[in-house]
């Protein structure tokens, strides 16, 4: 795909924030540098609000915000992966593993990012409603500024629902910070600000474009598909200041706003899923768009090395690759084996998403199913093998983040038909089936394989590989080797849409080892729909696990435990199950996580030392 990417020089609003380059690796817009504006003459010009708002987009390419810090560490430690065991002061360990205090600097890195987000919101709000264009421009002129106040409207409201689901109730402003401004404000209750969120949000989507996107700005459907998740968000469980977890006693009234909004996109016709689950994380490593899957991303192309606009998915989340064909990887997150045999035989989900190997420097996978390498299987979904692997991605990738794909609005349907029908409907039953036939592959043609090892042969060695070549994909085989015969072969991933048994290879310095491959059953709908007549509580775990499997290391799962009010509770379990593997199984989340305090963050220290108006403490903290 051929990069084109918007580049705006730096750019002061008012005094008061920094713009800094927002790009896009999807569409190029020429815009001309500025270096500042006075109040009187900001925003003279469609460019200039273009500009601004870009801005706004520019606070999620942050390493404290959607580069890093809330996908990729904030989700950590739950049931369904890990950051790597130490307890290294003020560093993302110490966050995951549940022993952080206020002072880490993580949590104020995050919180005074998305609070300039906000900012930058505010001023746009507030600037494009005085402009002489936005009453008396050309139609034109009048919808591009009507776009962009609505863009304004979905991130303040996108960016406050993030503090509140990481801190709960925190400060409150819908005005830009001017000087003299009070900026010490004191905490303001959670509904309160969520009750903002969802009238910015539902302005928003009155305005923004109905057609699909081309590009990371955000339209109608992508605004409704969040703001059904932050809904959903608002009607589950939350930690509140007397250290119990509640719902709100009209917490039905959130879930049928969801509603409505996932029937709006659904309605559309402009989503679907991609019939391969695998190729959609392929895409997304070669920054290939999907915006029939994917209804909002944050865009991270930029044209330069560095590590303050770049994505550390695909790196810090990726199987350990030893520097040679590929670059190498931090490979800081793993998959708890427990969460490895929740999946249900025939999931082609499984052997995709988790890796269980790591790649040599031939980009070879070898296997890790020995000793305790169990604990070193890592997600697979971003493999530097579906990389682009340029010299800019080495140490940082282009990998957007996405925030919100289709599936997870299949998912959020299933879920709020059963919660507000006490059980699940045929609506329910049709979204949350649609997501699974995908796993297992009966919609499209073809098959899994098995592989059958002939003669063993003579004179191989640590180099041989296995190939495997048809007309399906994801495949992949290892060979077992003693004294230089092939003994075994072993299927890391049986891959699908193989709709005849393809050619298997055996390449190595050995010879006369021979094996065939086979097509595994193929599974019909019916084999794979959830079992009718399920109650409503049966119904919802099924959508928990479901959620686990289809949307794992993908930034969520923390927060939808802690929306059921479950993450103590599958903390516990998951560490039960390592540890029942073996006692030394380096996951250790239980061991300091304490319910009713790790619900939330604390505070972040430096904001308590500076706004006394802040007077209370998360609890536990």
């Amino acid at each position: 795909m051929k990069h084109t990417y918007l580049n705006i020089g730096k750019i002061v609003l008012v005094g008061l924030i920094s713009i800094t380059p927002f790009f896009s690796c999807k569409k190029a817009v020429e815009t001309s540098p500025y270096s500042s504006f006075a109040s009187a003459n900001f925003f003279q010009s469609v460019n200039e609000a273009y500009a601004a708002t870009l801005g706004i987009y520019e606070t999620m390419k942050s390493p404290n915000t959607y580069a890093w810090y809330i996908p990729l560490v904030y989700d950590a430690d739950t049931d369904v992966e890990f950051l790597s065991p130490g307890n290294t002061v003020n560093d993302f360990r110490e966050v995951s593993h549940y022993y952080y205090l206020a002072g880490n600097s993580y949590f104020y890195g995050t919180w005074s990012t998305l609070y300039n987000g906000i900012d930058r919101a505010n001023i746009v709000i507030e600037r494009i409603g005085k402009m002489d264009l936005y009453t008396g421009g050309t139609p034109a002129q009048k919808a591009d500024l009507n776009r962009m106040l609505g863009e304004a409207k979905f991130l303040r409201g996108f960016y406050y629902s993030e503090l509140i689901r990481l801190w709960g109730d925190v400060p409150f402003k819908t005005k830009s910070t001017a000087a003299g401004d009070e900026m010490r404000l004191p905490l303001t209750d959670r509904y309160i600000i969520y009750n903002q969120v969802i009238k910015d949000m539902q302005e928003a989507v009155e305005v923004l474009p109905q057609t699909l996107a081309n590009d990371e700005r955000i339209n109608k459907f992508g605004a409704k598909a969040m703001l059904a998740r932050i809904a959903l968000f608002a009607g589950g469980y939350s930690l509140r200041s007397d250290g119990t977890m509640k719902q709100e006693a009209d917490y039905k009234k959130y879930y049928q706003i969801a509603q409505t909004q996932v029937n709006d996109v659904i309605s559309s016709g402009l989503y679907q899923l991609n019939p391969s689950y695998s190729q959609v994380f392929k895409n997304q490593s070669q920054q290939v768009f999907e915006p029939k899957e994917s209804l909002f991303e944050a865009s991270f192309y930029t044209p330069a090395v560095t590590t303050t606009s770049n994505s550390s998915i695909g790196t810090f989340n990726a199987p350990l690759t030893a520097n040679g064909l590929y670059g190498s990887t931090l490979n800081r997150t793993f998959v708890p084996a427990s969460f490895y045999t929740s999946f249900q035989d025939g999931d082609l989900r499984r052997d995709f998403s988790v890796a269980r190997y790591s790649l040599d420097v031939n980009g070879n996978r070898v296997p890790l199913l020995t000793a305790r390498q169990d604990e070193q299987w890592t997600p697979g979904k971003w493999s530097r093998e579906y990389q682009k692997n340029s010299a800019l991605e080495k140490s940082y990738t282009n990998i957007n983040y996405v925030a919100m794909r289709y599936a997870d609005v299949l998912l959020m349907k299933a879920e709020i038909e059963n919660e507000l029908n006490g059980g699940p409907t045929a609506a329910a039953y049709d979204a949350i089936n649609a997501v699974r036939r995908r796993a297992f592959g009966t919609t499209t043609a073809g098959s899994g394989i098995s592989i059958a090892l002939g003669a063993g042969g003579t004179g191989y060695t640590a180099a041989t590989t296995i190939s495997i070549t048809g007309t399906g994909t994801d495949a992949y085989a290892v060979p077992t080797i003693v004294s230089g015969k092939i003994t075994a072969i072993t299927i890391l991933n049986a891959g699908g849409g193989y709709i005849a048994a393809p050619t298997v290879v055996i390449n190595g310095p050995g010879t006369g080892a021979t094996a065939t491959a086979t097509l595994l059953p193929k599974k019909n709908n019916q084999d794979v729909d959830l079992p009718s007549g399920l109650g409503q509580d049966a119904f919802l775990k099924s959508i928990q696990n479901e959620r686990a499997w289809e949307l794992c290391f993908e930034g969520m799962r923390r927060a939808d435990l802690i929306r059921w009010n479950l993450l103590g509770d599958k903390i516990k379990a998951t560490q039960d199950a390592v540890k029942a593997i073996r006692a030394l199984y380096g996951y250790e989340a239980n061991t300091n996580f304490v319910k009713g305090k790790h619900e939330l963050y604390p505070i972040p220290q430096n904001e308590i030392d500076v706004n006394k108006n802040i007077t209370r403490q998360n609890p536990g903290f």
